[in-house]
């Protein structure tokens, strides 16, 4: 018989809702998810309610939060709603949040099998959260994570890695490749309404400082000054949009666009634009973007901080990882990519070889074999 669980995360992000309904396919009325809100203020997603098919809850609750900043979840009636429904697995999506301490103490007190979701591979921790980490992570049944950083990450903090599950981030990879393949001459549409260069290096995501903009800016403004095709878009909003408008006006960059956030049913548009996607973060747990562009036929390039590139960029192949900050070997794979358009486009076939093993089926795959692993 299937254990009952339920996963705690924090909004009803439009990523996850793929990979948990193909769990409720599988685990029917012995799955739920608990939210902890419906969404989050430094997020402008939609909330695609039509496209759930699993059982799930919003749970009351204050977001504690410092404008842009990270929010904290409380939701108090979580034990009581645990207790309710009384899970065999209870999943948390990480150790930030006061409810998932009440979710973990519940788990302890009832001797229900805890699982933690986690994504994070960075280590750069006061000791204070070193030992805080230490503690939660030492109290769990079981571990998932997406790929091989996290799972360094998961092990560096104690965990025991017979009780480590891989369950791979996905994307709805179908969507994206047949969208982007049927959007041709709308995209193209696109490009001449704005009037977007032919060789089109696009950015998705915050613009925020960690995301490393600047760096990606530089690197451009070297790409640029030899290719007066070349052109960057940004396909995103943050607080420090303006900042970087004006960085661009004050160093003279051109051919640079803010097309501002972009709803997950128009980025196809922006994919079938582009030569290839740069994620150049300085943190980044994964980097989803990734996986989208990859389902659309492009090659990419991230830092070695993005969680993803150990596991989907093959170096040369369908790809580049360049060092963390490192703005020459950026602008290096940037004209790489653009200055060879056969190989371009060999490198986004070999991104659709790759992105097929990152599925939404593969990845329910993966936390069903921990639900049911567990001990």
């Amino acid at each position: 018989m299937r254990r009952k669980v339920i996963i705690i995360t924090e909004i009803i992000s439009p990523y996850r809702i793929p990979v948990f309904n193909e769990i409720a396919k599988i685990l029917g009325e012995n799955f739920k998810v608990f939210f902890l809100s419906e969404t989050e203020k430094r997020r402008d997603w939609k909330v695609y309610k039509d496209k759930i098919r699993f059982a799930y809850d919003v749970l009351p609750g204050i977001s504690l939060q410092k404008s842009q900043g990270e929010p904290h979840f409380f939701n108090p009636g979580i034990f009581f709603r645990l207790a309710k429904e009384s899970p065999d697995v209870v999943v948390t999506g990480g150790y930030q949040h006061p409810s998932y301490i009440l979710a973990l103490f519940y788990s302890l007190l009832f001797r229900k099998k805890f699982i933690l979701w986690s994504e994070v591979h960075q280590r750069n921790d006061h000791p204070l959260k070193q030992a805080y980490k230490r503690w939660f992570i030492r109290r769990c049944n079981g571990y998932l994570v997406p790929g091989n950083s996290a799972l360094d990450y998961i092990l560096f903090y104690g965990a025991e890695k017979e009780k480590v599950w891989v369950a791979p981030d996905a994307v709805d990879n179908d969507y994206f490749f047949k969208a982007v393949s049927s959007c041709g001459p709308q995209a193209e549409g696109l490009r001449k309404k704005n009037n977007y260069p032919s060789k089109l290096i696009l950015y998705v995501g915050r613009l925020i400082g960690y995301k490393g903009i600047i760096d990606l800016l530089e690197a451009f403004k070297s790409v640029s000054a030899e290719d007066p095709q070349a052109g960057l878009l940004f396909a995103g909003d943050g607080a420090a949009q303006e900042e970087y408008k004006a960085y661009c006006r004050v160093n003279i960059i051109g051919n640079v666009f803010f097309a501002g956030f972009i709803q997950q049913e128009s980025l196809p548009l922006y994919y079938a634009l582009a030569k290839v996607l740069v994620l150049p973060s300085r943190f980044e747990p994964w980097g989803l973007v990734l996986n989208e562009a990859m389902a659309s036929g492009l090659p990419v390039i991230a830092s070695s901080a993005c969680g993803a590139s150990r596991d989907l960029i093959q170096q040369g192949e369908n790809g580049f990882v360049y060092r963390v900050g490192d703005i020459a070997e950026l602008a290096g794979y940037l004209r790489d990519v653009l200055g060879d358009e056969s190989r371009r486009i060999k490198m986004g076939k070999r991104s659709l070889d790759i992105i097929s093993n990152y599925s939404p089926q593969k990845c329910a795959q993966g936390m069903i074999r921990a639900f049911e692993g567990a001990r």
